[in-house]
Order: C-alpha cells, then sequence, then structure tokens
C-alpha cells in the first residue's frame, strides 16, 4: 500500500532568513508491518525513489531492546546488556543511535530519504521532513534537538517543552539517508524507565522521566495506540511552506 502526501516544502533546523524551504515529499510505504527478527533489515526501498522525497514503513514494535549500529560492534556491551536481569529480548539495529525498546506503548517507522541538491545535509533535510510531518499529522507542536536525560540522545531527538517523544537512528549514502526511529504512544511505563536505565548506565548515561513524554500526554489523550496513530499518518498531507 502506498500513500503518497502533496509536495511540501521543508526547511533543515536553521534555513537562512528568506530563503525558500528545502523541498520534500512524503510517502508512506506499508500500513504497518510485524517486528523484524534480532538483526533487523532495512527494507530495499531505495530503487523507488525521486530527489527530495522520504519513504516511510510503519511498524508494531516488539518488547526488546534494541541496540544502535555504533554500539552494536562493541561485544563486550551487547554481552553486557544480555545479561540484564530481565532483559526481554535483544535487537541490533543497523542504524545509528544508543538504546531504544518497544512493545504496545511504541510505534516504529523506518524513513528513506534521497535529499535533493542544495544546502541542506542530508540528515537535517530528513530531520526536518520528519518533525513537521508528524507535528503535522498528531497536532502537536515538535521541536529538533538534543534532549538531555532522554532515552537515546541525540541531535534529532523530537520532543516539546524538553521533553523527548520520538527517537530517530541514522545510516548515510552518500544523499540517501535512512532513519529507524521510535515513537512513545503512551507514558513511559516503569518497567521500560528501568530497562531504559539500566542500559544508559553501561554507557555513562542517565535517563530521567521528566525529561521523556508520549503522545497521550501531549494531547492530553489516553485514547492513543499505535493503530490510531498509524491511521493519523496515513491521511496527512503537508502543504508548501517555508
Amino acid at each position: 500500500m502506498l500513500l503518497s502526501a502533496s509536495p511540501a516544502r521543508d526547511g533543515g533546523p536553521a534555513p537562512a532568513p528568506g530563503r525558500a524551504a528545502w523541498p520534500a515529499r512524503v510517502a508512506v510505504v506499508d500500513e504497518i508491518v510485524e517486528p523484524a527478527a534480532e538483526v533487523e533489515e532495512i527494507p530495499p526501498l531505495e530503487e523507488r525513489l525521486a530527489p527530495g522525497e522520504v519513504h516511510i514503513q510503519l511498524r508494531r514494535t516488539r518488547r526488546r531492546v534494541t541496540i544502535g549500529a555504533g554500539l552494536a560492534r562493541r561485544p563486550e556491551l551487547v554481552a553486557a546488556v544480555r545479561a540484564l536481569p530481565g532483559l526481554p529480548g535483544l535487537a541490533l539495529s543497523p542504524t545509528g543511535g544508543t538504546f531504544v525498546i518497544g512493545g504496545t506503548g511504541w510505534m516504529g517507522l523506518t524513513a528513506v530519504g534521497l535529499a535533493p541538491d542544495g544546502p541542506a545535509l542530508p540528515l537535517d533535510w530528513m530531520v526536518e521532513a520528519l518533525r513537521r510531518w508528524l507535528a503535522a499529522a498528531l497536532a502537536v507542536p515538535l521541536t529538533a534537538g538534543r534532549v538531555e536525560g532522554a532515552w537515546c540522545p541525540g541531535f534529532s531527538d523530537l520532543g516539546a517543552g524538553g521533553r523527548k517523544l520520538v527517537g530517530l537512528g541514522f545510516r548515510l549514502r552518500r544523499r540517501v539517508a535512512v532513519a529507524r526511529g521510535v515513537l512513545a504512544v503512551t507514558a513511559v511505563a516503569p518497567a521500560d524507565l528501568a530497562l531504559l536505565q539500566a542500559c544508559h548506565q553501561l554507557i555513562d548515561l542517565e535517563v530521567q522521566p521528566e525529561s521523556c513524554t508520549s503522545l497521550a500526554e501531549l494531547s492530553a489523550d489516553a485514547g492513543w495506540d499505535a493503530d490510531r496513530v498509524c491511521r493519523a499518518l496515513w491521511g496527512t498531507r503537508l502543504e508548501a511552506g517555508a
């Protein structure tokens, strides 16, 4: 199933004053796909791309810890995570990031985009395209930038009011950017928070509950679940704008 949004013009994190924003056309590929195996692969979407286009695959997530590609190359760290008490499962990601967790309270996405020619760095272009698309679809204001004290912190954190909602990890080949991420649909459960804290402590990072949020909390609507999020995302249409 392929649903394409109307063309939109998306700026990077800080486009120059008066400059038209960078273009992005957002398409959604597949309604929801099931969780992948322990070593997660990226679907072969690149051959379908046009310049300035982002293809997105929405995913259910399994409750397990996923380790970003950089950390997954450290066998001693992977072994330490495997040894954590109560670990529900482990997956190794082909993209960057630190640690994320899945389950019924989280929705996953994979995005593949071919950045257009221009001054925008491909990762900046992809982050801004996803930020604007998610903000419009979910009717919540989102900002991009590292949220200290959040799970899997990085430059591509998406959140509101200093609290993180979406985490994104990347793999880049020339102007093709691949993002894998998770969105917190409901408030982070105490067991999930404890597991995230234990994982991040292994790399000397602290996860603080006040640095995290969810779609249910941001919208003050407890009725959100992964399927409802997907329905909102399928219907999104972004208008051209700076």
